[in-house]
């Protein structure tokens, strides 16, 4: 691994009333270039910059946010001292396509080793070498992907791969290796019907921002419980610019809320690799830095509180509801955790019907008679593969 990074040489910011055991950086191991580090790593989760924007369409200087974010993020104060974090400085590549295999080769890597990965990016093209390189140890040859963006990053005209139509090369080179997608915070008006049937034809999930706004900003949580990648636009915060430098879009979601969001990112056992990307470094670079240090921080914070969650029969956590509705064959399977109210409901998935996370909503719809939206589009997306496969 040593070959593929760049030890990281920045300076730390001061915050006033933090003194030096009390920063983040006290909590971290950094990699300066020793053979060892990495073969010796005994850290849980792991820092990787990607300095990379040649593919970006209207954000170049994303690429010098790793740097930027880590000034700030090593000032903020340090969390439990059970939580060790690495930072391997930032990919290395002359080519373009050889920073691209150097993160996927290290994602799967450290993915391989219960490492949980934190990209900072660069820009959001970087995705698809990142989950690429989580695939490459999945078992189950399969990966859940959410994505936080305002737009979406489809071109299906376009043979030019860029920041701006990464998710339609990744959707056709994952193809059913993508089991499940989910874009949230995209703003309509900037999302074209093209864009919009791209994704509902093969039976993926858009969440649009009011579907987050105030209290529904719970339901993220939902959406990010199953993934094993996430994947965030920085422009999707409000007071961001959108299209270049110059358009600043006033909607968007609210600063306290994407860290609620991250918070919920780290929580979920699921979430293997993290990557921030296009955070602008323009007009406001200071205080967006910050913020996306503060994102990376609730992050780490919520990692700290990962525990064993999901479906067992033989716990006393979990009970069990069967909801019949009418017009199915089938009875809809919900499980609870009466800890912490979290919901899950059977739904069918390539390997079969399993256990997938779903809030109460769903299930007081199901009682009133009515599919649930998600259970029906996992339902029809199976069909369709199913048909698919019985006529090959």
């Amino acid at each position: 691994m040593n070959h593929y990074f760049e030890p990281y040489k920045g300076h730390i910011a001061t915050i006033p009333g933090l003194s030096g055991d009390e920063r983040l950086n006290a909590c971290v191991s950094f990699y300066k270039g020793q053979s060892d580090w990495f073969t010796n790593a005994t850290f849980k989760v792991v820092i990787i910059g990607a300095s990379e924007a040649r593919n970006s369409v209207d954000n170049k200087a994303c690429d010098k946010a790793p740097d930027k974010i880590r000034h700030y993020l090593y000032a903020l104060s340090s969390l439990s001292e059970g939580l060790q974090i690495g930072d391997a400085g930032n990919i290395r590549g002359n080519s373009l396509n050889d920073r691209y295999r150097a993160l996927q080769e290290a994602v799967s890597w450290f993915v391989r080793r219960n490492i949980a990965v934190l990209v900072i990016g660069g820009s959001q093209d970087l995705t698809l070498p990142m989950a690429k390189g989580l695939l490459e140890v999945r078992k189950e040859g399969t990966i859940n992907l959410a994505v936080g963006d305002a737009v979406l990053d489809i071109d299906v005209n376009s043979e030019d791969f860029s920041s701006r139509s990464w998710l339609s090369y990744l959707i056709r080179d994952l193809g059913s290796k993508l089991e499940d997608l989910v874009v949230f915070g995209t703003q309509a008006y900037l999302c074209s019907d093209s864009q919009r049937r791209f994704l509902d034809s093969r039976h993926y999930e858009m969440q649009r921002l009011g579907d987050l706004r105030g209290d529904n900003i719970r339901n993220s949580e939902t959406l990010l419980r199953d993934a094993q990648a996430v994947s965030i636009d920085f422009r999707m915060i409000k007071n961001q610019p959108q299209f270049g430098s110059d358009l600043i879009s006033k909607h968007g979601i609210e600063p306290f809320d994407i860290c609620r969001i991250l918070r919920y990112a780290g929580i979920s056992e699921r979430v293997a690799v993290t990557g921030i990307f296009d955070v602008s470094l323009d007009e406001n670079a200071e205080s967006n830095a910050m913020l996306a240090a503060q994102m990376l921080w609730h992050f780490l914070d919520g990692f700290l509180g990962r525990a064993h969650d999901y479906p067992d029969e033989e716990s006393g956590r979990y009970r069990q509801y069967l909801v019949p509705v009418e017009g199915l064959d089938e009875v809809l399977s919900f499980c609870r955790n009466i800890e912490n109210d979290r919901w899950w409901m059977k739904a069918h998935q390539q390997e079969g019907q399993r256990w997938v996370a779903c809030s109460r909503d769903d299930y007081r719809m199901a009682s009133r008679n009515e599919i649930p939206a998600k259970w029906w589009r996992l339902f029809r997306k199976h069909s369709e593969t199913k048909n698919i496969e019985k006529n090959e």
